[in-house]
């Protein structure tokens, strides 16, 4: 039993979820409403974080060195959620999610709490942001498929699809929308100490909220850690719909997220000279897009979802690569929503859905383990290309030719990735 809350309810998925055929709401199961508010309370901590480190590493380096070491506080971030992504996910399957998610978002908060104190005290180097970054994506690489991997234990099957789509609103909407958005009003108007203290507050209610949510507990392997790990991995690699989810998995990371916020404050302040406000409106700019697409997805069906996951890649690239001729700040942001809307919204929604359809249940952690892994792995690839793509030709160029190769890869992998195309 959670240390944060004095009682936890019963598994929602034995209690509550309709059978099969009875309804696709997944709101109708306790369990889940709760999931989804601290999805939304979670998502909004993290996305406010995304505005406030750029601005706090900003403040304290000359501008030539900005993209280099914004750029390296990423990359220190997400390789530890590389190393321990496999982990987390073999983890996922032998403890309960819910005592999983209490402690990394814990941490999260502990980590936001130094930067207030960092912050507050006007401390001007910029070294602990490295170990801190590191703490946040190790703690992240447990709470991603431990997060992910409990709707599939909340929701009944005919419920999943449309709990994953309104999962990704909550979730995937506050983190590249409404947090940021917060998060940047804050920090300009109120201060970066602020915003720092608000993120500590979301982080602790989303441990709060997740603690109070009971799941099935796990059934004992009888293996190792690491022979679990091997056969989760043996299991994706003799699938091939699921292994060409997980290749398409790196693109987004390398070739889009990754050029999109290293040069995010870059192009906000040097190209169209404008606030601090902004930064955190442009990525929100993505958020809303997301959130228009999930909308739009929940209400119909879509019948080819493996072709759409490949087009996701052509129709979000098209509309990023005409991001970076934007020629001011609304512009810039009226395309990022559709390209949000084309690109993320889809891609996250089906990857996650068809991965958690067409996966056994006793896998579930490990193969949204890999999931985040063929994520985090590459981003920090995206990070170090960006960072030296702008040394060369500037910000918006980065982003241009990110797209384009993006764009080639959705065209090929429309054309020829059949086990994931002809996925329903």
């Amino acid at each position: 039993m959670s240390e944060f809350a004095p009682e936890a309810m019963p598994a929602a998925a034995a209690d509550e979820a309709p059978a099969a055929g009875e309804s696709r709401n997944p709101f109708s199961v306790f369990g889940y409403r709760v999931w989804w508010a601290a999805s939304i309370v979670a998502g909004t901590g993290v996305g406010i974080q995304s505005v406030t480190v750029p601005l706090f590493i900003r403040d304290r380096v000359a501008h030539d060195h900005y993209a280099a070491l914004a750029a390296a506080a990423l990359i220190c971030q997400t390789i530890p959620g590389a190393v321990f992504a496999l982990i987390g996910g073999v983890v996922a399957d032998r403890v309960e999610r819910r005592r999983i998610l209490v402690r990394t978002y814990g941490v999260a908060a502990s980590v936001s709490l130094a930067y207030v104190a960092l912050s507050g005290a006007d401390v001007n180097v910029i070294w602990p942001v490295f170990i801190l970054a590191a703490i946040v994506g190790s703690a992240g690489a447990f709470t991603n498929p431990a997060r992910q991997s409990m709707m599939p234990q909340i929701l009944s099957t005919t419920q999943l699809q449309n709990g994953a789509i309104f999962g990704t609103m909550a979730f995937m909407a506050t983190l590249q929308f409404g947090g940021p958005a917060l998060g940047g009003v804050v920090s300009d108007r109120v201060g970066l100490t602020s915003a720092f203290a608000l993120e500590v507050i979301t982080l602790a209610l989303a441990a709060l909220l997740f603690s109070i949510i009971a799941t099935d507990p796990p059934i004992p392997t009888g293996k190792s850690v690491f022979r679990d790990l091997a056969q989760g991995l043996r299991y994706v690699k003799d699938d091939p719909s699921l292994l060409g989810i997980l290749a398409l998995g790196t693109v987004p990371g390398m070739l889009l997220m990754g050029p999109f916020m290293v040069t995010l404050v870059l192009i906000v302040q040097d190209v169209y000279h404008e606030s601090d406000t902004f930064v955190g409106l442009l990525v929100g700019s993505m958020g809303a897009g997301i959130l228009i697409g999930s909308v739009l997805i929940s209400m119909v069906r879509i019948q080819r979802r493996g072709m759409l996951l490949c087009f996701s890649l052509l129709g979000g690239g098209i509309f990023w690569f005409l991001y970076g001729f934007a020629p001011n700040i609304w512009m810039a942001m009226g395309l990022v929503v559709v390209a949000g809307v084309l690109g993320p919204a889809i891609f996250i929604n089906f990857a996650v859905a068809l991965l958690q359809e067409n996966s056994e249940r006793a896998m579930m952690g490990r193969v949204m383990s890999i999931y985040g892994l063929s994520f985090s792995a590459s981003t920090p690839i995206g990070y170090a290309q960006a960072a030296g793509q702008v040394s060369l030709w500037g910000p918006q160029n980065t982003v241009i030719v990110s797209a384009a190769i993006v764009v080639v890869l959705g065209v090929l992998a429309m054309a020829f990735l059949k086990p994931v195309t002809r996925l329903r």
